[in-house]
C-alpha cells in the first residue's frame, strides 16, 4: 500500500511540470510579479491563448504564445477544456486532479462567495481616530488621471447617480420603518 501511495504521489507531482492551456476571458495585464502594483509587461487581449505554469494565491503564472512569461489574475482565465494537453488528457494535469478530487459532484462548476460584515451603529460610536492608519490609507489614493487610465484600460464607463433625498436614506436604513411592508 505504501508503494502504491508513493507511486501515486510521484505521478501527480511529475504531472505538475505540464503546462495547462487556458484563455483570457477579458483583456488582462501580464504582470512582472504576482502583485497588482507590479510592472505591466504586456496587455493580453480577450481570448488570448496562454499556458498556466503555476498558481500563487489569486494569480497564475502564464506563458504566452510568443514565449513571454508573467502573472495574470486567475479570474481573468478560463481553462481550455477543448484542447488536449500532453499525454492526451482532455484538460491537463490540473483539470485531471480537479476531476479526481470532485468525484461525485453533479456539476463541474462551483460558486465562490465572499461576505463582508458591515459596521454596526455601536461600532461607529466606539470608533477612535487613528492618524497613522489614515495616512497609510491616503497613500493608496489615485489621482484623477490615473483613475481615468484605469477605467479606460478596464473598459469601464461613467454613470452619474443622483443622491437619495435625505428622508429616503434615513427611512431605508431603519429596519423598523418598513417592518409592515412585504419583502
Amino acid at each position: 500500500m505504501k508503494r502504491f501511495s508513493f507511486i501515486f504521489i510521484a505521478g501527480l507531482a511529475s504531472g505538475f511540470a505540464d503546462a495547462e492551456p487556458a484563455l483570457t476571458v477579458r483583456a488582462a495585464d501580464l504582470q512582472a510579479q504576482a502583485q497588482s502594483d507590479a510592472a505591466t509587461l504586456a496587455s493580453l487581449p480577450e481570448n488570448t491563448k496562454v499556458e498556466v505554469l503555476r498558481r500563487l494565491g489569486a494569480w497564475d503564472e502564464v506563458k504566452t504564445a510568443t514565449g513571454q512569461t508573467g502573472w495574470v489574475r486567475m479570474l481573468n482565465l478560463r481553462f481550455d477544456v477543448n484542447n488536449t494537453g500532453k499525454g492526451g488528457s482532455t484538460s491537463g494535469t490540473i483539470g485531471a486532479l480537479s476531476g479526481l478530487l470532485s468525484t461525485g459532484r453533479t456539476s463541474n462548476t462551483a460558486t465562490v462567495t465572499t461576505g463582508v460584515r458591515g459596521l454596526t451603529e455601536e461600532d461607529l460610536k466606539n470608533a477612535n481616530a487613528n492618524p497613522a492608519e489614515l495616512e497609510k490609507m491616503q497613500r493608496f489614493a489615485a489621482d484623477k488621471p490615473a483613475a481615468e487610465r484605469f477605467a479606460q484600460r478596464s473598459k469601464l464607463s461613467a454613470v452619474k447617480l443622483e443622491y437619495l433625498p435625505e428622508n429616503a436614506a434615513t427611512t431605508a436604513s431603519t429596519p423598523s420603518a418598513n417592518a409592515d411592508e412585504p419583502r
